[in-house]
């Protein structure tokens, strides 16, 4: 209720923050205007307003201007309280900014992975921005990581691949809420590290690649799309304007190199039906301005690119394709096979590239990749291709492919321990509950091992026809001299399967996609870094041997003699 009061009543209200009253009372209200003004004078922080009514006064006093100002969205919006997520890792001092700053300086690349894994507090900051590492300039790790000298492109790359991984965005929230999606937040954050200028010239990494001549580092931002090319920096200078000013000055074939980089980059793929319908085929160059128009025609069967070389200028694209597609003749011979085996056209280890043609009709799932892999390697382009047992694209005779295809056999094969030692296991089980079958099994194996294809009554045709089906093995009959503890007999056969199992990618046995990828990867596999894909080459090894004598052994002329040989031994 509002007290009544004369024209000439005034009440000075003054509020006072709680933290800074130390007069004890909450309520100041004067009708003398200059003892609230002292108060004022002696409390900074506090606030006078005159109000008619006491009621009026008494709220102020005690809420301040909360409680005079109208607010706007009460009667219609309600209002939603934004807080920002916390992360479960504890925040980083500015001693730990420093030392990850020299990590990534310094080239470290094992160390800097094993430290934004433990705490991706370094390399994501308040709001799914950049860490800051270098207070003044605004330096993130992939400024940092464009100016040094040891391993910078590895080095971009390893941060440019980490904060877009959705599992490392999800590592930093944790999967509380499974509404979130983690792939657009990782797709922001590796848009912001690649084109986030610093604050002193206002220019991004890329802008630091070119100016300091790395052009590795300059391939390294460019192969991914979000990367912009024409960003202006203080002095109103793109990338291409500041090439080599800071190093390298004068060095004119870096300069264009560098140049042509910043052009636009155009790939050459491979175009293949989704059921195989149709011949694949060497598609026409494309870039990220301009793509392939694929699948306009509803009624076509739906193709998709399947393998690419690139990046490169247009023309260098316009030219591989056309090598691809009618590799070079030797003058005055035949595009084909000499009968020595040998190719005539271009030279590269493991495959001529003149032989296109007839490895297009061979292997028409790989033949074409084939060439064009060789192809890259002479034009000294990129090269990508789709293996469906990896569902990815990617290049096996390179170390980002090779630790691809080791991960996945790794997997492979410890799925097939697992599986091993369930049956062992099942194994050693039926041996306890059933001791008796051990004699019944020991009787199988003499009546096998006596056993013979010859009864002596074929006749001459009969044993030729015989002499050519391969006999099952007979079991091996295990006779134990001394008592033996069956549990030591089980964990050595456990050793035994785990060192002898072989692994493919598609079963027991080597299959086309084997051959593929033995094709594919390189000759020589580091055993140490490799150790399952270098396993895994000794077996294709193998096979190919088995193979290439098999096929040896079943010629006419072999065949002939093992018949007269067989003749011979039973006569």
């Amino acid at each position: 209720m509002n007290t009544p009061m004369n024209n000439s009543t005034v009440y000075h209200a003054v509020y006072v923050p709680e933290e800074d009253d130390t007069s004890g009372d909450n309520v100041h209200i004067y009708h003398d205007k200059l003892e609230a003004l002292k108060i004022i004078k002696q409390i900074k922080s506090s606030r006078l307003k005159s109000f008619k009514t006491l009621e009026e006064a008494t709220e102020f006093s005690l809420n301040g201007l909360e409680s005079v100002l109208p607010n706007p969205l009460a009667n219609s919006v309600p209002i939603i309280q934004v807080t920002e997520e916390k992360s479960k890792f504890k925040a980083l001092k500015p001693q730990d900014l420093t030392k990850f700053r020299k990590l990534v300086d310094s080239g470290d690349l094992a160390k800097v992975n094993e430290t934004i894994w433990e705490n991706p507090r370094h390399l994501i900051g308040s709001g799914d921005t950049p860490t800051i590492l270098q207070e003044g300039c605004r330096y993130n790790a992939l400024h940092i990581a464009v100016k040094s000298v040891n391993y910078a492109r590895e080095m971009c790359e390893l941060i440019l691949n980490t904060v877009g991984n959705p599992e490392f965005v999800k590592l930093y929230y944790g999967d509380a809420n499974i509404d979130k999606s983690y792939v657009d937040r990782a797709s922001i954050l590796q848009d912001l590290y690649l084109n986030t200028p610093d604050k002193g010239l206002n220019e991004t990494p890329l802008h630091f690649a070119t100016k300091y001549g790395h052009k590795d580092c300059v391939k390294a931002l460019l192969s991914y799309p979000q990367c912009l090319k024409n960003p202006l920096n203080k002095h109103k200078q793109t990338p291409s304007d500041v090439i080599c000013t800071r190093k390298c000055i004068g060095d004119t074939n870096l300069i264009n190199e560098i140049r042509s980089l910043l052009e636009e980059q155009y790939y050459v793929p491979v175009i293949r039906a989704q059921d195989n319908s149709l011949m694949p085929e060497v598609g026409e160059p494309f870039s990220l301005n301009h793509p392939l128009k694929l699948n306009s025609d509803p009624i076509s069967p739906t193709v998709e690119i399947k393998a690419f070389a690139g990046p490169m200028l247009k023309e260098q694209a316009l030219e591989f394709r056309k090598k691809w597609k009618t590799p070079p003749r030797t003058l005055g011979t035949p595009n084909k096979m000499n009968m020595s085996g040998d190719c005539n056209g271009l030279r590269s280890p493991g495959l001529n590239i003149s032989s296109n043609l007839s490895l297009r009709l061979q292997d028409t799932e790989k033949g074409l990749e084939r060439v064009g892999r060789e192809l890259a390697s002479e034009f000294h382009v990129s090269w990508k291709e789709y293996w469906p047992f990896l569902e990815d694209f990617a290049d096996l005779r390179c170390a980002e492919g090779l630790r691809k295809l080791e991960e996945f056999l790794k997997n492979k094969l410890e799925k097939s321990n697992t599986t091993t030692v369930n049956q062992k296991i099942f194994r050693s089980f039926w041996k306890e509950t059933v001791p008796e079958n051990k004699v019944e099994v020991d009787d199988i194996c003499d009546i096998f091992q006596s056993m013979t294809l010859n009864n002596g009554t074929n006749t001459d045709n009969e044993t030729e026809d015989i002499m050519f089906t391969t006999p099952p093995s007979s079991p091996l009959r295990v006779t134990n001299n001394n008592e033996k503890d069956e549990s030591s007999d089980d964990e050595m056969d456990l050793a035994d399967d785990s060192i002898n199992e072989e692994i493919f990618l598609e079963g027991k046995t080597p299959s086309k996609i084997d051959f593929a990828v033995f094709t594919a990867i390189p000759s020589e596999i580091d055993l140490n870094e490799y150790p399952y894909t270098y396993r895994w080459r000794h077996e294709m090894q193998l096979a190919s041997k088995n193979i290439k004598s098999d096929n040896i052994l079943r010629t006419p002329k072999n065949i002939l003699f093992k018949k007269k040989l067989f003749l011979e031994e039973t006569l």
